[in-house]
């Protein structure tokens, strides 16, 4: 990572002064295997994990990916998938259950379309198929990607943003031309949606989120997140449709660049973005 690339991601009333030391193999994986063996101690199959008290006063489990059980359970299988860990128990007979046990705790019991990658049951429904593929859940992500086309959030965490993405990740898996024809009717969609700024002449989109209209550039509900899977996606998109999409998410971070903070930092939303 480049000086200026650091001096762009730290804040000093935030971060520890850049100064880390050497980069020791043994060291990392041992504070991995210190941290694992810490989250498999403190499971329980009743009560899963307690929320950790700097996210929230109340101990009792969540269920989401965003910060719950499904993310934990995630981290876990990714960490052994890239041997770095060695996980002690098999969870994946308490992934299904956390479809109903997640509704139920986010007042989503009778929605059949709670499709949010972050909160809802795409997330869970990907790490489902991860530890056991099989066609009725694959069919299940195809509905749930398809449903939230039309979400008017427009961002990572509830919106198609988030299924686009899961729509990425089951065509890497899978290979199957569904999926590409799902991330391109989801590309499709937000590229209709994208408003444009005569004040500050670039594109973005306005985010419909917890009663409000508000319009973001970072992330997770802004313009960047979302312009993330599309950039990684940008293979299963035609060349003039990638083109097109390119030319507008450089425009916009361009034109949202705070310029009167560390170089490349982004305002959070175009009118707060200070031009050269």
């Amino acid at each position: 990572m480049s000086e200026g690339v650091v001096r762009q991601l730290f804040s000093a009333d935030r971060h520890e002064p850049p100064n880390a030391p050497a980069w020791d193999q043994g060291r990392a994986r041992s504070a991995i295997e210190r941290i694992v063996r810490d989250t498999e101690a403190r499971f329980s199959p009743q009560g899963l994990w307690p929320m950790h008290p700097q996210d929230d006063n109340d101990p009792a489990p969540q269920y989401l990916l965003y910060f719950g059980a499904s993310g934990v359970i995630w981290a876990l299988r990714y960490l052994e998938a890239l041997g770095a860990a060695k996980l002690e128990r098999d969870y994946a007979p308490f992934v299904e259950p956390l479809l109903a046990l997640n509704k139920n705790a986010m007042g989503r019991k009778d929605d059949p379309a709670f499709a949010s990658y972050l909160m809802g049951d795409t997330g869970i429904q990907l790490l489902r198929h991860w530890f056991a593929p099989s066609e009725p859940i694959a069919a299940e992500l195809a509905r749930l990607v398809d449903a939230n086309i039309d979400d008017p959030t427009r961002e990572l965490m509830w919106g198609a943003p988030g299924t686009l993405l899961a729509a990425l990740f089951m065509h890497e898996r899978t290979g199957e031309a569904r999926w590409q024809q799902l991330y391109q009717a989801t590309a499709r969609r937000l590229w209709s949606q994208l408003e444009w700024s005569d004040e500050f002449d670039c594109h973005y989109w306005t985010q419909e989120l917890y009663g409000q209209r508000s319009t973001y550039i970072d992330a997770v509900h802004g313009f960047v997140a979302t312009a993330v899977p599309l950039i990684h996606g940008r293979h299963l998109l035609d060349p003039a449709e990638w083109q097109a999409w390119q030319d507008c998410i450089a425009n916009t971070v361009r034109q949202t660049a705070d310029r009167e903070g560390p170089p490349g930092q982004l305002a959070p939303s175009p009118h707060a973005a200070a031009r050269a």
